[in-house]
């Protein structure tokens, strides 16, 4: 997948993240992808600092977008609101949390 460099960042991020220190977003996020192989499935666990592949039940947050437009947000070609204007990535829950992800990233 393209994205595969883009999820590795990610997951230095999120082990970076001091687990005493403050933080801005608590919450589960679903990252499905959709590539030219099928959909791929992350789980952001930012309540507890894991990144996994699979489906979790119950995330707050469900994002939907494809491989080439999660390179384009993850690489800074493309903002986050400008994507989510111009509908490549369909988001389903809670719409402040989303947001405080968008904030931080």
């Amino acid at each position: 997948m393209k994205c595969d460099a883009v999820i590795e960042n990610i997951k230095a991020r999120v082990a970076a993240i001091d687990p005493s220190g403050p933080r801005t977003v608590l919450g589960v996020f679903q990252l499905n992808i959709e590539a030219a192989d099928g959909i791929h499935e992350y789980v952001f666990d930012l309540k507890n600092l894991k990144v996994t592949t699979g489906k979790v039940s119950g995330a707050d947050v469900v994002i939907n977008l494809s491989d080439d437009d999660f390179v384009a947000v993850g690489t800074k070609t493309v903002t986050v609101a400008d994507a989510v204007k111009q509908g490549k990535i369909k988001m389903t829950g809670n719409q402040t949390l989303f947001q405080s992800l968008v904030d931080v990233i």
